[in-house]
């Protein structure tokens, strides 16, 4: 099994846990990250990284301009001096994961991470089972479309389960608050329920409002992960799995992880990334 981790989606989740001390994402980070390949046991881990959203800013130049942080407020400034440190600790995770780690770090410069999963898993053999943890409901498309995939939500620890219903289409009615993409007027979740499940309740209130239809559309396009060219495949870059557990070693030991790196965890840890496939 081959497991692909949502690599964005996942540091963020360890901005939650043990706070104390410089580098408290760095920790969390690899606990968790240690839990779910021990939890999965994947012959492979691939970990992805976010490009420049070109594509979906071309069709909505507001596209997650909610995310920006306003620093002039008290509470803004804040936020900003709380990513900024998160910043910092993601740029020494990459780099540990990238020059000391059995996992393949992948990022395309023009792509988000949905649109790379989608398509490592597009070129790969159906006969070879995928699991993809992140808590994005973006990747419920996968479930739409390929059969050996399955979506775990690291957050609640659960399977999703695949919807009865296009994903694309439910949520191109609805839009989504999170990435700025604004829905058709009126339609919220049951609407949109509705609507997916009556096409000619659909086609009838597209066909008569013209700006709600080039909403539709609009949305569809954005949220529908890309299938790439073969000239922007070549665009996309991996790192190679490697092993230097003294390299990891230095390294916690420096941030001070001495629940890490004492015998009985360290062990466990090294066992863990040890039956990946280099």
């Amino acid at each position: 099994m081959i497991l692909c981790i949502d690599g964005y989606n996942f540091m963020h989740r360890a901005r939650s846990g043990f706070q104390l001390g410089d580098f408290n994402v760095i920790y969390n980070f690899f606990r968790n990250f240690k839990a779910i390949v021990e939890q999965m046991k994947p012959s492979r881990v691939y970990f992805t990284l976010e490009g420049s959203p070109k594509r979906a800013l071309s069709l909505l130049p507001e596209y997650k301009a909610n995310r920006i942080v306003d620093q002039t407020t008290e509470a803004g400034a804040a936020k900003y001096k709380s990513n900024e440190d998160f910043h910092r600790q993601k740029h020494l995770i990459v780099s540990l994961l990238c020059e000391f780690l059995p996992v393949s770090v992948v990022v395309h410069p023009d792509f988000e991470a949905d649109d790379l999963i989608y398509n490592l898993v597009k070129n790969s053999s159906s006969a070879v089972p995928w699991t993809v943890a992140s808590s994005d409901t973006d990747f419920i498309q996968l479930l739409n479309e390929f059969d050996h995939v399955k979506l775990y939500n690291p957050v609640s620890k659960l399977y999703v389960e695949e919807p009865a219903y296009d994903y694309v289409m439910w949520k191109a009615l609805r839009g989504d608050g999170s990435d700025n993409i604004p829905g058709i007027p009126g339609v919220g979740d049951k609407t949109a329920d509705d609507l997916v499940a009556d096409p000619m309740k659909m086609k009838l209130m597209l066909e008569g409002n013209p700006e709600h239809a080039a909403t539709f559309v609009r949305n569809m396009e954005l949220i529908r992960l890309a299938t790439w060219s073969e000239e922007e495949t070549k665009l996309m870059r991996s790192s190679s799995p490697t092993k230097n557990w003294d390299a990891v070693k230095a390294a916690f030991d420096g941030w001070g992880f001495k629940s890490l790196t004492k015998e009985s965890y360290w062990d466990k840890f090294q066992a863990t990334f040890d039956s990946l496939r280099s």
